[in-house]
């Protein structure tokens, strides 16, 4: 209780000041600040607002007077990394959020080598676990998302293959030292690992930048890519993703989707779509939910076109931090032999 009371009455330096205030604020205003701060100063209230914990009434008092009535009968802030995520969501898309809040919380500690794991090529990694032991292998590909496992295992030779999904039925629990080894050995081997040019990390690089562009830009960029290296415009075309191509998702995937939108989004995005493109992408939509949102659309209030674009990018961006954590796929992309 000593240890909570010395919490909840500390002194706040200027960052977490700064996160306070921005959390009571609340997102939309918090939003529009936010927008005029540069990266390395949202990185550093990215951290602040992480790490706030509870804060005591009276500290919010000296913070800002005009709120003081709010906080008299005892309500306290929290700041934790779910209370800063959301300061974030309206001002940055959610894969930069995400980007955002591992670079501050990560800074100054060794880096989580399952996480660093599963941004590596899948190819390489099924190689890594070609040249251990079954049981290492096991152990790492316990470690891995499931869907990502999955898509590891089906590229491991058939009796790897069989022997991995063996062993993962009931999988040993690895002594400390032999789990630590392990680890670093990992660790090691992704420090010192060199991604060739035009590898999966650069297609991912440029697509990250593709899907941020006015689709007249992504088609001449796309062009002058297929004039240059057709075999690379074809893969990078499955990696590309905008408002437009929903109706090609899986249904999995729009359903998906549909538990991460809200449904003001998904309606203003849906603005000015013909009944076509509306009855592909809320065919995923739970009864209740595509009710409430044809039944706004049928209303007929009017939208400025910013609006809606603002809602499609909204979405898009959404889609494609599923895609980046493995949750769903856009498309299954050639290799390079069919892309030729």
């Amino acid at each position: 209780m000593t240890d909570l009371r010395s919490n909840l009455d500390r002194r706040l330096n200027g960052p977490q000041k700064a996160a306070a205030l921005l959390l009571m604020a609340g997102n939309p205003s918090a939003a529009r600040l936010l927008k005029h701060l540069d990266q390395p100063e949202l990185k550093v209230v990215a951290k602040a607002a992480s790490e706030l914990g509870p804060i005591a009434p009276a500290a919010l008092d000296s913070l800002v007077e005009e709120f003081a009535s709010d906080f008299s009968a005892g309500a306290r802030l929290l700041g934790d990394p779910g209370k800063a995520r959301e300061l974030f969501a309206e001002a940055l898309p959610p894969a930069d959020v995400q980007n955002l809040l591992d670079s501050a919380l990560d800074e100054g500690k060794e880096p989580d080598v399952w996480q660093a794991l599963a941004r590596v090529p899948q190819s390489a990694i099924v190689k890594i676990l070609e040249a251990e032991r079954p049981a290492t292998a096991v152990y790492i590909l316990s470690k891995l998302d499931s869907a990502l496992a999955a898509k590891i295992v089906s590229g491991l030779p058939r009796v790897r293959r069989n022997a991995a999904l063996c062993g993962l039925m009931a999988p040993r629990e690895a002594a400390p030292l032999a789990a630590e080894a392990i680890e670093r050995a990992l660790r090691e081997m992704l420090k010192s690992a060199k991604t060739p040019a035009g590898g999966e990390e650069s297609r991912a690089r440029i697509a990250g930048i593709l899907n941020n562009l006015d689709p007249e830009e992504v088609e001449d960029a796309m062009r002058a890519i297929r004039l240059a290296s057709p075999k690379e415009a074809a893969i990078l075309k499955t990696m590309l993703f905008s408002f437009n191509d929903l109706p090609k998702l899986s249904e999995r995937a729009r359903a998906l989707l549909f538990d991460r939108a809200s449904i003001d989004i998904v309606v203003m995005a849906l603005r000015g779509t013909d009944n076509e493109f509306r009855d592909a992408v809320l065919s995923s939509m739970p009864s209740r939910g595509r009710r409430l949102v044809e039944g706004e659309l049928a209303a007929g209030a009017q939208a400025s076109p910013r609006e809606i674009a603002k809602a499609r990018k909204a979405i898009a961006d959404i889609v494609l931090a599923m895609a980046s954590r493995n949750e769903i796929e856009l498309s299954d992309a050639p290799s390079i032999d069919e892309a030729a």
